[in-house]
């Protein structure tokens, strides 16, 4: 057989005398949804059944090495003849078995076997599908749930947002925004009034009004109201990750 025996996507590895690596059908019966420890090569190569099979082939003479051999290292393994690949499959199950004997026919004829499972190995596969599914979209949501949130609240809006409706857009306290944004570079305090820097202002994410009002002294001054634009919130989010 010149080409390479495949069981449910799993390809088998052979030794130089031809003999199949029980540790890979292993891997292709486990993947079907059969339980890992229950079907470990060694309960079944250490069975009486198992044993008494191998004594057979020894008995019937045509083979000129041992019908099964353990090698160490890497790229070791139990390697066994096809007779015993057949026992090892039907020990697992009826569907794993009918599975191999397709596998094989479809290894000599030149054609890709048809995987034979159970209904409950179909749902075992199907579940084991979804739960991975379910699991990436979790973490995909969590990524994406924090634009979306402030998207949805300022969705279509060109206005300016005050600290308080900017913090209630991005669902965060008031003294939570200003923190992140302050920690993030957009805001500093200037004589006890939040001010905006100006690469921010220059990048569309704040804006600035001054309000006059006079000192003590009858001295024209001007305090700062820091605006968020829709765009700024939605950076800050991004950055911060808060929804």
């Amino acid at each position: 057989m010149n080409a390479s025996l495949s069981i449910l996507g799993t390809k088998i590895r052979q030794d130089a005398e031809g003999r199949f690596c029980l540790n890979d059908c292993h891997k292709a019966a486990t993947a079907a949804g059969h339980d890992y420890k229950a079907t470990q090569v060694e309960h079944f190569t250490r069975n009486a059944s198992t044993e008494g099979l191998i004594q057979e082939l020894l008995k019937n003479g045509e083979l000129e090495f041992e019908p099964v051999s353990s090698k160490a290292g890497r790229y070791g393994g139990t390697y066994a003849v096809k007779e015993l690949v057949y026992a090892y499959a039907m020990w697992i199950s009826p569907a794993f078995h009918l599975t191999v004997i397709r596998a094989f026919d479809a290894l000599v004829t030149g054609q890709i076997a048809a995987p034979a499972l159970s209904e409950q190995e179909i749902v075992a596969r199907a579940f084991q599908i979804t739960a991975r599914q379910v699991e990436e979209l979790k973490q995909e949501n969590a990524i994406l749930a924090p634009q979306a949130e402030v998207a949805r609240k300022i969705a279509d809006s060109d206005g300016l947002y005050t600290l308080n409706l900017s913090a209630k857009a991005a669902n965060m306290q008031l003294n939570q925004f200003t923190r992140a944004a302050h920690a993030n570079g957009f805001i500093f305090k200037q004589n006890g009034k939040w001010n905006a820097y100006s690469d921010k202002v220059k990048a569309g994410y704040c804006y600035v009004k001054f309000h006059p009002y006079r000192d003590r002294d009858g001295d024209e001054r001007f305090s700062p109201q820091v605006f968020f634009t829709p765009k700024g919130i939605t950076r800050l989010v991004k950055i911060t990750g808060q929804h």
